[in-house]
């Protein structure tokens, strides 16, 4: 006799309407809802700070072990006594006979992890701001002698695509350590500190090792680790070998000595709290940021001087990447709307500085279409190898013509990489004429190739700064600043009065 499948029962609490899923955790499911009920419903304290939507964490209630129900209990506890401006804030909590429901701040933008996965990774002018509000959360549970515990990209929440305000969320597994320690194993393995898995106690340092990782997986879109299985990842994080930044790294000093300094695994070496929150990278004194930015933009002017257009450009969106970077947490008015026209005239600058590239590569293009008939007469018979790399060189041609010039650089290399070393073995000179003829022919696409995909390059990074500037995810909009402080006035002089 066949079983009969018990009925999950579908979440329903009164005074909200649930719409899609935004996602599943170890012990609930969380879904977007909107509040369809007046105040009078919900407790009048909260209702006129409230929007209309919500993240509801809904956990089944046969679901719960003793663990999840602890980690459950934690987390609520936790969330009423702890309101911060990077925190997702908890409005209410209920249940039912099914459900527990824990009704939580509404964060559109998704998470940090969606937002590194959608640029690939991050340049330190967009990862700074995340880290030094990631900072003024950790300072704020420090003062408190709280552990977060899982510090990591999808527990850092956006408010909204428009102008987000970062969230850290999940706080079912944070602890007050105490002095002596704690020894739990808790988190997710990926951003564990090493002091975790070995058997001493650790204190709060492990949220330190945390940021690290994620500071690292924004700058470079990875973590700094290397495994393929479990296993792999324990040995990674339980070895003694050093974490290496790579050399080539395109950031700051500043910026790489404070990942070392999270990043170091003795504990005891790592930087401190009191540093870590009053370094330069974190401290909002923008004056190093804006001497760094404008020695940028004198080098492009230095640059263009000397007709090396392809550097003026560089330096020129690098700096303007910095400026957008520094409007968005300058606290000056009048800098931020200096700032503002020096971008905008940066931005026209920059463009008259790509189309002189781009005119340079069409001529040379021109001339480099123009080849003699050694191509045709080019002998690919009974030569598997040197036929394969001639056809990788066509392979470059077509994706060059349909602007796909990254993936047509590597098919020129592939086939140029073979024919050079075919040429250096030919003895026979007219067929060694001819080959030397194509392999110049080729090298000079090649280039051309080379120089289209950075000119690409460019205008992604131009098109980014452009979107930033004009409307920047987390760039200050004066007028609607200044509204919603007189809204949030507004609205909690309302309060009062009721």
């Amino acid at each position: 006799m066949a079983t009969r499948q018990e009925v999950i029962p579908i979440p329903n609490l009164t005074g909200y309407a649930f719409g899609e899923k935004l996602g599943a955790g170890s012990y609930g499911t969380v879904y977007k809802a909107r509040q369809i009920t007046t105040s009078q419903s919900r407790p009048s304290s909260a209702a006129c700070a409230r929007p209309n939507f919500f993240a509801i964490k809904c956990i089944n209630r046969k679901n719960l072990t003793k663990t999840t129900q602890d980690l459950l209990i934690n987390e609520i506890k936790l969330l009423k006594h702890i309101k911060h401006e990077n925190i997702v804030e908890m409005y209410d909590f209920q249940w039912d006979e099914n459900y527990i429901y824990i009704v939580m701040e509404y964060c559109a933008g998704g998470d940090m992890s969606m937002f590194i996965r959608s640029r690939q990774q991050l340049s330190e002018a967009r990862a700074r701001p995340f880290v030094q509000q990631t900072a003024r959360v950790l300072k704020f549970l420090y003062e408190k002698r709280i552990s977060h515990m899982d510090l990591k990209p999808e527990n850092i929440l956006l408010t909204s695509i428009e102008k987000p305000i970062l969230k850290v969320a999940d706080f079912g597994v944070a602890q007050h350590i105490g002095k002596r320690g704690s020894r739990s194993i808790r988190g997710t393995l990926l951003y564990m500190a090493p002091e975790i898995l070995s058997s001493r106690p650790y204190d709060n340092r492990v949220d330190l090792w945390s940021m690290g990782v994620i500071l690292y997986e924004c700058l470079f879109g990875r973590p700094p680790f290397v495994f393929s299985s479990v296993d792999e990842l324990i040995e990674e994080i339980k070895s003694n070998i050093p974490i290496e930044i790579p050399n080539d790294a395109r950031i700051s000093s500043e910026c790489r000595n404070l990942l070392e300094g999270l990043l170091q695994r003795d504990p005891n070496r790592r930087i401190s709290f009191q540093d870590f929150f009053r370094h330069s990278f974190i401290f909002i004194d923008l004056s190093s940021q804006i001497l760094r930015a404008d020695d940028l933009f004198q080098r492009s002017i230095t640059y263009e001087q000397r007709d090396d257009i392809k550097k003026a450009l560089d330096y020129r969106v690098r700096a303007l990447d910095e400026y957008v970077a520094i409007i968005k947490v300058d606290e000056d008015h009048d800098r931020r709307q200096m700032l503002r026209i020096k971008v905008k005239e940066g931005l026209a600058a920059a463009e008259t500085l790509k189309k002189r590239i781009s005119q340079k590569n069409l001529n040379l293009a021109s001339i480099s279409t123009t080849v003699s008939s050694s191509t045709e007469n080019l002998d690919l018979t009974n030569n598997k190898e040197l036929s394969e790399a001639y056809q990788h060189c066509l392979n470059g041609n077509q994706l060059m013509n349909i602007a796909r010039f990254s993936q047509a650089c590597e098919e020129y290399q592939i086939g140029l990489t073979v024919m050079l070393r075919a040429a250096r073995t030919e003895t026979d000179p007219a067929k060694s004429k001819i080959l030397h003829d194509v392999i110049s022919f080729y090298l000079n696409k090649a280039e051309i190739c080379k120089d289209k995909n950075e000119a690409q390059q460019l205008d992604i990074d131009m098109e980014k700064i452009k979107k930033d500037n004009a409307l920047d995810n987390t760039m200050l909009n004066e007028s609607n600043f200044i509204t919603e402080r007189q809204q949030q006035a507004s609205s909690q002089q309302n309060c009062c009065l009721q």
